[in-house]
């Protein structure tokens, strides 16, 4: 992985982890959900795309990536369900909380982890960064429409009442 690729997943990460620990309104624009994510993964595919011609896509490389996507997928729902969720002055807002924090941190560690392990034993594309902005940015995509989902359902709940 470069270090442009390191700082810009590093620097997305402490943004969006500092952005959701603290209670912040939910917007209830679809582009506020996904743009950020989708840029991710959209870097993390073009990156991995640009690697193809010159590098062959192994078994391994695709066992990982798939257990990469797998593992983001999870901890996004995960961390999507243990979101706080408040209904103030008819604005929603929200957090991750201790527990998301955990389940981010938890995730960051095993996802690093894979990576190492691809780089030891030769992956040669999934190891790299392009493969890690994919899955952080598939991560915070389902997190956040997790989020949603659950802001939504919360606001109708209210307004029922």
């Amino acid at each position: 992985m470069t270090l442009l690729n390191a700082a810009v997943v590093i620097a997305i990460v402490i943004a969006v982890v500092a952005r959701r620990l603290s209670w912040s309104p939910l917007a209830n624009s679809d582009t506020d959900v996904w743009r950020g994510p989708v840029v991710m993964i959209g870097l993390g595919v073009y990156q991995l795309h640009d690697k193809l011609p010159n590098t062959p896509l192994g078994v391994l490389d695709i066992v990982l990536l798939v257990a990469g996507v797998g593992l983001a997928l999870i901890a996004g729902l995960a961390a999507g369900r243990v979101a706080q969720v408040q209904l103030r002055d008819g604005q929603i807002f929200y957090r991750l909380g201790l527990p998301g924090l955990g389940i981010m941190v938890g995730y960051l560690v095993v996802r690093l982890g894979l990576a190492g392990l691809g780089q030891l034993l030769g992956a040669t594309i999934t190891s790299g960064g392009g493969s890690i902005l994919l899955t952080v940015g598939a991560n915070l995509l389902v997190q956040s429409l997790v989020v949603q989902a659950k802001a939504h359902r919360d606001a109708e709940e209210y307004a029922t009442r």
